[in-house]
């Protein structure tokens, strides 16, 4: 018998890392550039976050808008797969806020 793989070690391995829920989360029904997103994350460097998006990218839960300037100006928000994880997430900071 073949060993699938568990739905949740999937999620855990996509998204359990530091700062991929973190950035989900400031992207909630915003569109927001990449230094705005920095500002508002807090302690995330700059090279970290670059690495974080292009993975949420890939994985389809963010897109990436490039707008005109010099230089160009990015814009990113949720996709409809990564909107679906903000009841997640939102259950998530309802029980930090309770519990920690």
């Amino acid at each position: 018998m073949k060993k699938t793989k568990c739905p949740l070690q999937t999620f855990l391995n996509q998204l359990g890392g530091k700062w991929s829920l973190v950035i989900i989360w400031h992207l909630n029904e915003v569109e927001i550039g990449f230094n705005e997103l920095k500002k508002a994350i807090g302690p995330i460097s700059a090279k970290v976050l670059s690495e974080k998006l292009k993975e949420l990218r890939k994985d389809k839960l963010i897109t990436r808008k490039t707008l005109g300037g010099n230089p160009p100006h990015v814009k990113y928000q949720l996709t409809k797969k990564g909107e679906s994880l903000l009841p997640i997430i939102k259950t998530l900071h309802q029980w930090g806020s309770e519990n920690l």
